[in-house]
């Protein structure tokens, strides 16, 4: 990339977000020793991480079974994760950042950044949670866990669980179990066992929630301090009143590169050719006959097709006797709430829901003949006898082919797709081996070959910073170990059902920091290279002006030196913080809270695009009317912290209690991280952490 003219990059006013363009700015600005401390902005945190993380966190541990294993990528007492189990959990998250993302998964950027052992550690620490649940005999009973299925299902959270269900007649579905099983890639008892034990968190939780309140102090003490005020007076030198810096010449520059080079510091990059054949982007464009989707249809009409709902009241009796007292009330119109209470039970409410939904299977058959309005009972149910009130009923939807179409169309398509695609590499595999190159193969195919890169081993393009959208985790694998000049020993198939890719490796750059002949650095450390400068010439003025003011001079006649106006501003709360830091911003905020009655700050403001020198002119103490207003609200919100709180110490304890073990070096290996990315990744020249780009 070209270096910016002198005319346009003098134009150019700083970047008050400390993200300049090109791509290495932000996280070169960030680890900036003066920089990243300075208001330019804060470090930004790789992405790469937060997903390794939800990763162990989820709150659901998949593939946990019991037995001691010797294969174990963790080991808790009777709960394992074995190998198997651990890789299909591995690529459902992996398979979800891509669908979130719609990037290929970091992952040597997360090996980096240490995300694979934070993971693996708290795996382990939701693992032994679970053994610690077991031996202290917390198990819910499997009518219990049925009906935790079924109100899973009918949430709707979970697009998976509602094939358990049969769509028209509601119920249960063994095929649809099969399905998904099939696809979470776990055996029916992985599946029940996974639900039993998140049922029992679930129980226990709401134990511990229900049984703690933090002290009201706390909360006494936080609206004193949100709503204590604070008065300054300051000026704002502005960031216009230091000139451009001339442009930097190329010795300047890499000084700049050599000064922070173990910041900048740049792993193996390669630049790749790259042939794709995706069934996903060619599906759109495959016609479909219409006899195709009339058969289609009537294949699977079942499956097109929307059961009958109801929603109903029922109260189940401990009772049976007081069965006339419950059925005359809901006859009157009395409350159902209000009449379950009066015989000291809970009503049962659901709305518009399928026959398979209801919990009590007899109550169920006898809701489901009821018309809306009428009362019946008492009704013998699986577990006591029941009053039940019909409220309304929803008709069910027949199958429909005009409502059908566009979804059998859609798979009709992708099927023609994923054939075709076949057949394409196929005759690319043929082209390829006769003796063709790899652009005469495609070209012959009307196949498109991609330049990508330079891109790092974990899909980062340098001049972008962002995961080249064009790569895949298993297509960088491929291309990581081959030599420069080398191609795929054929079309590969990648992740997903009718992708495949073909790839040679046209370029390779060792680790080391970037270069100027790199795209896009020349313009970044130029830019860099400005906002440098001047933000040392402002932070110069504001030392200046700071210590004009020690010796005894005004704010008023110190601000005119710099041409600026002294401002005052009063009442400022940590409450009103958020509004605050809009129009001050975050630095000058925290300088005025950190100081004393009297004291001189200076601090950077994005809002007022300046260095500002301020004095604390007074503190006020928060209003105990006001304060006791807070009580409530902070109550409340400081309750959930507290409640967090006793859940990690549960979780840390559950692990000094049960021990559990890992095994990190398998873990890795199943993820696909070998022993050449660990030492890329971990290095003394790549293995400092670095920000995302």
């Amino acid at each position: 990339m070209p270096a910016p003219s002198d005319n346009a990059s003098r134009a150019e006013e700083p970047r008050w977000t400390g993200h300049g363009p090109g791509l290495y700015t932000a996280p070169m600005l960030s680890f900036f020793g003066r920089l990243s401390r300075s208001w330019l902005g804060p470090v930004i945190i790789g992405a790469a991480t937060l997903a390794f993380v939800a990763l162990g966190s989820s709150s659901s541990v998949r593939d946990i079974l019991s037995g001691r294993t010797s294969n174990a990528v963790v080991q808790a007492g009777n709960h394992t994760v074995t190998s198997t189990q651990f890789q299909s959990m591995f690529q459902r998250n992996e398979q979800e950042y891509l669908t979130q993302t719609g990037q290929p998964y970091p992952l040597e950027e997360a090996v980096r950044q240490g995300a694979d052992r934070q993971m693996l550690n708290q795996l382990a620490a939701q693992v032994a949670y679970q053994e610690m649940l077991s031996r202290s005999g917390i198990r819910p009973s499997a009518e219990v866990v049925a009906m935790e299925l079924k109100r899973e299902a009918e949430a709707g959270d979970n697009p998976g669980l509602a094939h358990i269900f049969d769509s028209v007649t509601g119920k249960f579905s063994e095929t649809g179990l099969a399905e998904l099983l099939q696809a979470l890639r776990i055996s029916r008892d992985e599946f029940f066992k996974e639900l039993t034990e998140s049922v029992a968190d679930q129980d226990f939780t709401t134990a511990v929630q229900q049984g703690f309140q933090p002290p009201r102090m706390y909360a006494s003490i936080q609206a004193t301090l949100l709503l204590e005020s604070r008065d300054a007076t300051y000026f704002v030198i502005p960031a216009s009143s230091v000139p451009p810096p001339p442009q930097p010449t190329d010795t300047q520059l890499n000084a700049l590169i050599q000064q922070y080079k173990d910041q900048l510091m740049q792993p193996e990059r390669r630049v790749l050719s790259v042939v794709r054949f995706s069934a996903k982007t060619l599906a759109p464009t495959m016609p479909v006959a219409p006899a195709a989707i009339q058969q289609q249809f009537e294949a699977k009409k079942n499956t097109y097709g929307r059961p009958e709902t109801r929603s109903l009241i029922e109260i189940p009796l401990n009772d049976p006797s007081k069965a006339p007292q419950v059925v005359a009330a809901l006859k009157a119109g009395q409350d159902p709430e209000t009449v379950a209470k009066s015989v000291g039970v809970e009503a049962v409410t659901y709305t518009s829901q399928p026959q398979s939904a209801v919990a009590d299977r007899k109550a169920a058959d006898v809701a489901f003949k009821m018309t809306p309005g009428e009362v019946a009972g008492p009704v013998q149910g699986d577990f006591k006898p029941v009053v039940i009130k019909l409220i309304s009923i929803t008709p069910g939807q027949p199958p429909d082919l005009n409502t059908a179409k566009p979804q059998i169309i859609a798979d009709l398509q992708m099927q023609e797709a994923t054939d075709k695609v076949y057949d394409l590499t196929q005759k690319f595999e043929d082209l390829v081996q006769g003796g063709a190159s790899l652009q005469d193969a495609a070209a012959k195919l009307g196949l498109t070959v991609l330049q990508v890169g330079p891109v790092t081993a974990d899909g980062k393009d340098v001049s972008t910073g962002q995961p080249d959208p064009a790569v895949s985790r298993k297509l960088l694998a491929s291309a990581f170990q081959l030599a420069k000049g080398a191609s795929s020993d054929g079309v590969e198939q990648d992740s997903g059902k009718g992708e495949y890719f073909y790839v040679r490796v046209d370029q390779v750059t060792p680790p080391g920091p970037p270069t100027l002949a790199e795209p896009g650095v020349r313009a970044m450390l130029t830019q860099a290279y400005f906002q440098q400068a001047i933000v040392g010439a402002l932070e110069k003025k504001g030392a200046d002006a700071q210590a004009a003011l020690a010796k005894g001079k005004t704010m008023e006649a110190v601000a005119a030196v710099y041409g600026a106006h002294v401002a005052h501003q009063v009442g400022m709360t940590r409450a009103a913080a958020q509004q605050l830091v809009q129009t001050l911003g975050q630095d000058f905020l925290a300088a005025v809270f950190d100081a004393k009655v009297g004291a001189t700050f200076v601090a950077g403001s994005d809002p007022l695009k300046g260095y500002v020198v301020g004095r604390l002119d007074a503190i006020h103490p928060a209003d105990p009317k006001q304060a006791a207003t807070l009580l409530d609200a902070l109550g409340e919100r400081n309750a959930q912290r507290y409640l967090q709180g006793i859940d990690d110490a549960t979780r840390q304890a559950a692990v000094r209690m049960v021990k559990p073990r890992t095994n990190l070096k398998l873990a890795r290996s199943v993820m696909g991280i070998d022993e050449a990315m660990v030492r890329r990744a971990t290095s003394p020249q790549t293995g400092a952490p670095r920000p995302a780009q």
